[in-house]
């Protein structure tokens, strides 16, 4: 995968096992790509609201898409990063995400992202010169999904990263044990997944999930592996349905791993959990075990309750 540099930034992973053989990975570099482009767009809050400059680059972002321009490593590193931020928007409703490249694409292939920014080039003040021309050529291809009132949904998951500790941690003093902390509990957020039924992240679950569905093909495989499904992420819920379901998910975060919500599970709880047969354990140093999985869907939601203000999930199929 292509890197794009200025400072050192610890090279570790996340590593992922399943009992039948499986095994996946997280990067921390893949999450210094995603912080690194959300202080990018909080520095430019006209990506985060309506107006001509959403409007252009949705717009681009859609062209760009129609005519593979986004296909490959090196045309991933040339795409500004409004269009990334755009990307990763629709990237947020993986099952939407998935349809939409399959059934609009030439080549009916889900795009996958091949290149990391780990760095913000020093520009002006943003208003390029490029995001007044005119887009030459038409787009076939339409997201699924409104994608402007998408962004605009992202408003409140910006505002909780402004006041997280990661919005101005130095990215370089980050330790492996902590990165494999939060990774261990988005897994086993993920575990708690049923079908027809909303379960929401804290917030450091969220960052950790919305990095992981940066990279679709990851995402599908490891979800499928874990759940027994494509879990989906829906943050169109409603305030009242989201805090009720972060309650009940602390609560059954509480029964399963026998630690209040948000707090690091220790290793003897997850081996005794009631999800043993399906669930992870860090060992060398992350072992996650496959879920048996229910074979559909789930809803899904955040935000309420303490939880991230931006996001859910559901299971579904592509």
């Amino acid at each position: 995968m292509g890197n794009s540099h200025s400072f050192s930034i610890p090279h570790f992973d996340a590593n992922i096992r399943t009992s039948d053989g499986k095994t996946f990975k997280l990067s921390y570099r893949d999450f210094v790509d995603h912080i690194v482009l959300l202080r990018r767009v909080i520095a430019h809050p006209e990506m985060t609201q309506k107006g001509e400059a959403l409007n252009y680059f949705i717009e681009d972002y859609c062209r760009r898409m129609a005519h593979q321009a986004t296909t490959t490593t090196h045309k991933q590193s040339r795409l500004p990063w409004q269009i990334d931020w755009i990307w990763h928007v629709h990237r947020l409703h993986p099952i939407a995400y998935n349809n939409d490249c399959i059934k609009q694409l030439p080549n009916g292939k889900l795009v996958d992202k091949r290149y990391r920014r780990l760095k913000i080039k020093q520009h002006r003040k943003h208003r390029s010169v490029a995001l007044f021309e005119s887009i030459k050529k038409p787009s076939t291809f339409a997201s699924s999904i409104d994608l402007v009132n998408a962004v605009l949904r992202q408003h409140d998951f910006l505002e909780k990263f402004k006041q997280h500790y990661l919005f101005s941690m130095n990215l370089r003093q980050m330790n492996r044990n902590s990165f494999e902390r939060m990774v261990q509990n988005y897994v086993s957020f993920l575990k708690l997944a049923k079908k027809d039924e909303i379960i929401v992240p804290t917030f450091d679950i969220d960052l950790i999930w919305h990095t992981h569905m940066r990279f679709p093909s990851s995402y599908q495989k490891m979800s499928i592996a874990l759940c027994g499904f494509l879990l989906d992420h829906d943050d169109s819920l409603g305030n009242d349905t989201l805090a009720d379901a972060y309650q009940k998910t602390a609560e059954q975060w509480k029964m399963t791993y026998k630690v209040d919500y948000g707090k690091n599970i220790d290793k003897d709880n997850l081996r005794i959990s009631q999800y043993v047969s399906s669930c992870a354990m860090i060992v060398a140093p992350i072992a996650i075990y496959s879920s048996g999985g229910d074979g559909g869907g789930g809803g899904g939601g955040c935000g309420g309750g303490g939880g991230c203000g931006g996001g859910g999930c559901g299971g579904g199929g592509c």
